[in-house]
């Protein structure tokens, strides 16, 4: 049975307009930050007792956000997938008009991990959600270049109780060949009533911008119920994490937090 981290945000009482981590728990491997933010929002930072995920691992985090409330939920480092077989979920239940920015650090697969992938997102109607992942090659600078067994990946965002995005990534056999040139894969969702303006300015830039043939990075966008979905490709990691952190920043600015803060 998984032994499940925890974590509860909520308006912080005392600073109005301020988040603030009611409650936390960790769970091995897993660990969780709570560090003092600039902004108003609450952060929640995991980090793995060995500094990735090793072979056996299953670690499960589930966050929730209380109407009015805004939190970051993120990763100290990019998660390092060692050989073997691991698993990591992350569910977050946001209530209200709470908002959340889940912005993980690239996860990075080492030669023969196998690893499973599972996010769920639950959103009241009036919520609004800000999310990346971004998947990189591997240790591309150690000759390992798509070289894991198996990725499989699952990002489930259901609003109001309906699910209206369920997209599953699954890379394994020759991997390498058919993704070329590519290093870096991304998926950014903009969604909420508060950010629905934004998402759609986002897609008209996008269709205002043709791809040329051969382009290092390669955007594709679709609408989804109250906000849209993007897709990258790059063939430099460091390429694909600006370009996601660029479609990303007007929503986080209007929800008033920078989540590459304590990162850039």
């Amino acid at each position: 049975m998984i032994d499940v981290a925890t974590a509860v945000v909520r308006p912080d009482a005392a600073r109005p307009g301020r988040s603030d981590v009611h409650r936390a728990r960790a769970a091995g491997p897993l660990r969780l930050l709570c560090p003092r933010a600039a902004g108003n929002a609450a952060w929640i930072v995991t980090s793995s007792l060995g500094g990735g995920l090793v072979d056996g691992d299953d670690v499960a985090l589930e966050v929730t956000v209380d109407a009015g409330a805004t939190c970051v939920v993120t990763t100290q480092a990019s998660t390092k997938v060692y050989k073997g077989r691991s698993s990591q979920r992350t569910s977050v239940r946001v209530h209200g008009d709470g908002a959340a920015l889940v912005v993980p650090d690239p996860v990075v697969p080492f030669r023969d991990a196998q690893l499973a992938q599972v996010t769920r997102i639950d959103l009241d109607a009036a919520s609004a959600l800000v999310l990346c992942d971004v998947l990189t090659a591997g240790r591309v600078a150690h000759g390992e270049r798509w070289s894991a067994a198996s990725i499989d990946t699952t990002l489930e965002l259901a609003v109001a109780g309906t699910v209206q995005l369920r997209d599953r990534v699954v890379l394994d056999g020759d991997v390498a060949t058919r993704m070329r040139r590519f290093e870096a894969l991304a998926t950014a969702v903009i969604v909420g009533p508060r950010l629905a303006d934004i998402a759609a300015a986002e897609l008209a830039k996008l269709a205002e911008s043709p791809v040329a043939r051969g382009a290092p990075i390669i955007v594709a966008g679709s609408a989804i119920a109250g906000g849209a979905l993007f897709r990258l490709a790059g063939e430099r990691t460091e390429a694909v994490v600006a370009a996601t952190r660029a479609i990303l920043s007007a929503p986080c600015n209007r929800l008033g937090e920078d989540p590459w803060s304590r990162k850039w």
